[in-house]
């Protein structure tokens, strides 16, 4: 901690700095964006308050982005919330908020990522784009998803496999393709609920 910082012991047990957004092990960080840059192989980052960030998982990364239970919201600045651009990844127990013009989470094209989450409340911020789109290999096990033009969208040469969590499209079919799971590539589904308006 440097001098002059305020250490605090966070309601869940983890430990920062007042006034901080993220941490890695005792390290605190003014944006999650920095926590995510600065974590190594296995570490996990966690969010200690709500935030609006676009948030990058750079290839190469391997670690857990713990949500803390807060809410991440789109700055709306044409991105996704999260985005995974390579490596292997658990988002976890939190809340993700889409923007208005792009996915909520993303595994971008050509990333080789292995994405999973668990117990994330997603909701997307827009009907124009899927609010998952999946280019890797993402693993679903718990969580509840809402909206988008699809909610997940799964894409040629993709792998996605749902074990459980609930998954709601609230826009209605129409003219083109739309759906609460839009596969493409490689699907398993063994457990979950699926819900279309």
């Amino acid at each position: 901690c440097a001098e002059g910082c305020n250490p605090v012991e966070n309601p869940d047990g983890t430990h920062g700095v007042s006034g901080s957004v993220a941490q890695v092990g005792f390290k605190a960080f003014n944006t999650l964006q920095a926590a995510i840059d600065a974590a190594q192989d296995g570490e996990t980052v966690t969010l200690l308050t709500d935030a609006a960030e676009d948030a990058t998982i750079a290839a190469g990364k391997n670690i857990t982005l713990n949500l803390g239970g807060k809410t991440l919201t789109n700055t709306n600045a044409g991105k996704a919330t999260i985005s995974v651009q390579g490596g292997t990844v658990t988002v976890k127990n939190g809340n993700v908020v889409g923007g208005t013009g792009y996915y909520n989470i993303e595994v971008t094209k050509d990333s080789n990522t292995n994405l999973t989450l668990a117990d994330v409340i997603a909701t997307a911020g827009n009907a124009g784009s899927a609010m998952i789109d999946n280019y890797g290999t993402l693993t679903v096990t718990s969580g509840t998803y809402t909206g988008g033009l699809d909610t997940v969208k799964n894409e040629p040469n993709a792998k996605l496999t749902i074990t459980g969590g609930a998954f709601t499209l609230t826009k209605g079919t129409s003219k083109g393709f739309t759906g609460v799971v839009f596969n493409y590539g490689d699907l398993t589904i063994s457990g979950g609920e699926f819900i279309q308006s």
